[in-house]
Formats: structure tokens, C-alpha cells, sequence
């Protein structure tokens, strides 16, 4: 069901598994096309034996205007002679600059009263968790793909590091006019860029100010399901 006309604050959108009832038609869209690049098989498989597994996707949230959803990606093994086995992988599925879809791993917020309240509170909630922060400040993150700038005051404990240039993920090269490290967090200090090294996300710069360098935080999942690479 697709269908979002009708639906006030009022209406109970959500069925008994917190799952939405109605979203707009570009998600399913979206979920086509994750599934065109192997996040995730739909359907029933089974032997002779009623031996077998189904996978099905059930949208959990939205944010019209960035585009973005939620979804759930559940596994059921079901066997004649044994309770069934159901795993459960969640997803903040977009697309990037390029136009190529994602599907990021994130962490479940189906516990959450206050993040399933409306559909956009459910990606706030998740993308708050993937960076680190709090929903407060998703609208002053800087990211390209998987990295991502947050605007921080460098801590006292922070020491200089040697280097002005870093290598993260194997994929963003970050630059900056002086880096710092305290623990195991990164900071950059003016003079800011992130390049891409395969070309697939546009190069961030910015000029001036302080900020935590945050790699996103990627869930675990069943196996059963993909992420897409960064």
C-alpha cells in the first residue's frame, strides 16, 4: 500500500509491527532499486519438504524532502517441524549526488515512541545515530558519502597531529589547515576538504571553523541483506 492521501497526525499510520501502512510511490522506487543492485532478494523459497525462507521490506519512515527512507528487510527460515526464524535488518536507503542508489545499515528504531511519532522522525533518529550527534545538529553536518563534517569545539585534551592529510575508509582523503586527535576521534581546523578517491561523491571544502571528523557509523546485519559500498 502506497497511498498517502487521507492521512492526518491523527490517523493511525503504523500496523502492530510499527510498520508504516501507506508512504509515497518514489519509495517504492527506491526499494526496486536497491533491490536491482543485491541489498536484498524479495520472495518465497522452498523445497518439496516446506523446508525454506521469505524476505520481505516494510518502510519504517521517510523524509520527502531529502529523498530518504527507512526500511526494514526481514528473513523468515521456516522449517514444518520448527518455529520459524525471523532476523530483521534495517536500512537508510537515498540516492547519491551521481544518482546511484544506497543502502546504508542502521541501527533498528523501532523501539523508539518518540522517533516513530512521524515518518521523518524516524530518519532523523537514524541519521543522528549513524553520525553521531544529535538530531539538533543534522542541518550543520557537511558529509560526501559515508564521511561527514561536524561542526564541534576542539577539546582540551586534543593533541596536534603530525600530519595535515589522512586517508579514511580507504576511499575520502581529508585535508585540513591543522588536524587534531583526541582519542580515537579526528578534528579539522580550517582549510577543510574531503576528496573522493573514485571520483563518486563531489569534493567538500569549506574555509573556516572547527569540526569532528565522523565516519558513519554502519550497523551490523544478518548477512542475509547487503549495504551498498561506499
Amino acid at each position: 500500500m502506497t497511498n498517502t492521501e487521507g492521512l492526518t497526525e491523527k490517523t493511525t499510520y503504523r500496523n502492530q509491527w510499527n510498520a508504516l501502512k501507506a508512504w509515497p510511490e518514489w519509495i517504492d522506487t527506491l526499494i526496486d532499486e536497491a533491490e536491482e543492485v543485491g541489498t536484498f532478494t524479495r520472495g518465497i523459497e522452498s523445497d518439496k519438504r516446506q523446508r525454506g525462507s521469505a524476505v520481505n521490506v516494510d518502510v519504517f519512515g521517510y523524509d520527502e524532502a531529502q529523498h530518504l527512507a527507512v526500511i526494514q528487510v526481514r528473513e523468515c527460515v521456516f522449517h514444518p517441524r520448527r518455529h520459524n526464524r525471523i532476523r530483521k535488518d534495517y536500512y537508510l536507503i537515498g540516492h547519491t549526488e551521481g544518482g546511484d542508489v544506497f543502502a546504508h545499515a542502521v541501527e533498528s528504531p523501532a523501539r523508539s515512541k518518540r522517533a516513530l511519532a512521524t515518518p521523518d522522525g524516524v530518519v532523523a533518529f537514524v541519521l543522528a545515530k549513524v553520525w553521531g550527534c544529535t538530531e539538533l545538529q543534522l542541518p550543520d553536518i557537511i558529509r560526501q558519502g559515508d564521511v561527514a563534517l561536524v561542526p564541534a569545539r576542539l577539546p582540551k585534551t586534543a593533541e596536534l597531529m603530525g600530519e595535515t592529510e589522512i586517508i579514511l575508509r580507504k576511499t575520502h582523503r581529508l585535508k585540513a589547515e591543522r588536524l587534531y586527535r583526541d582519542g580515537e576521534t579526528v578534528y579539522a581546523y580550517r582549510r577543510v576538504s574531503i576528496v573522493h578517491l573514485r571520483r563518486e561523491h563531489q569534493t567538500v571544502q569549506v574555509k573556516s571553523g572547527i569540526y569532528r571528523v565522523v565516519e558513519g557509523h554502519r550497523a551490523a546485519t544478518w548477512g542475509f541483506s547487503a549495504p551498498t559500498a561506499d
